[in-house]
This record gives C-alpha cells, sequence and structure tokens, in this order.
C-alpha cells in the first residue's frame, strides 16, 4: 500500500490539513489571530510638513478591523516615503502632491510609521505612530473620522 508515491504524498497532504487545523484552533496565540472587518472606513488626512520632517498629526488611532484611508499630501519640493511595515506599505510620496494609500488594519497594537526615502538632515526623525486600539473611534479621536464611501461607479 505504501509503495506508491501518491498514497504517501496524499497522505502527507492530510496531515498537514489535519495539524494546520489543530494548530489553528487549539495553539495558536490570540494576538496572532486574523482580526475580523468591522465594515466601517476611516479616512484620515496627513501632511509632510515643509522642510520639517515631521508628520501631522503625528499619531493615529484606529479601531481593530477597519479599512483605512491615508490621504498624506507632501509639502515638501522633495520626494519622501511612508512605511508602515507590519502591514507591508512602503510608498512613495512625490512633492506638492497627495498620495492615497488604503489598508485593513488588522492587527491590534501600537507601530511606528516613517519615512522610508532618505530626504535630508532630518530624515530619521521623520516618525510616527498609529494606534489600532478597540473604542478608538468612540473616544472621539480627531484624527480617525469614520466616512462611508459609496462605490465608484
Amino acid at each position: 500500500m505504501w509503495e506508491n508515491k501518491f498514497i504517501r504524498i496524499l497522505a502527507f497532504g492530510g496531515f498537514l490539513l489535519v495539524t494546520g487545523i489543530i494548530y489553528q484552533e487549539f495553539y495558536r496565540p490570540p494576538e496572532l489571530a486574523p482580526v475580523a472587518a468591522s465594515g466601517r472606513t476611516v479616512e484620515i488626512h496627513m501632511r509632510v510638513l515643509e522642510n520639517e520632517w515631521a508628520w501631522e498629526p503625528a499619531e493615529l488611532r484606529v479601531a481593530p478591523g477597519d479599512r483605512v484611508v491615508l490621504h498624506i499630501f507632501n509639502e515638501d519640493a522633495y520626494d519622501h516615503g511612508f512605511a508602515l511595515e507590519v502591514f507591508g506599505i512602503n510608498k512613495r510620496l512625490f512633492p506638492k502632491r497627495e498620495t492615497t494609500i488604503e489598508f485593513l488594519a488588522s492587527k491590534e497594537g501600537a507601530f511606528n510609521f516613517y519615512c522610508s526615502v532618505p530626504c535630508g538632515e532630518g530624515h530619521y526623525r521623520q516618525t510616527g505612530k498609529f494606534i489600532v486600539t478597540p473604542g478608538a473611534l468612540e473616544a472621539g479621536d480627531a484624527s480617525a473620522m469614520p466616512v462611508e464611501l459609496s462605490p465608484v461607479e
């Protein structure tokens, strides 16, 4: 019976499937579990302040599962970048233009974002904090207001 390589491959695949299900149900730490989408869309308008190597606002708060739409305007005459590694974001911000970035806040915690394009003497100070916490919008936070977007036709 075990002489046929296809039977061995199927048995190994079944073993992997069963052990993966057991891990997800009983052993996976809760902080690694995906966050369910909340159905809310949060639009945040930000700026890179001209010749200050700073974000405005420098701290953003959203709730877990929110769809986040960042509108970032680069006031400088040179490129910057926006990187938020935990969500796989690294986007170039062109001078005197607005860049839109969309993603799902699928993990709770406090995460650093930063400029990912070398831009001058203050480059390494150009950082901020992205906080994903339950109840972020109920506290009346002005940096993240929910907006219902209508589909584009």
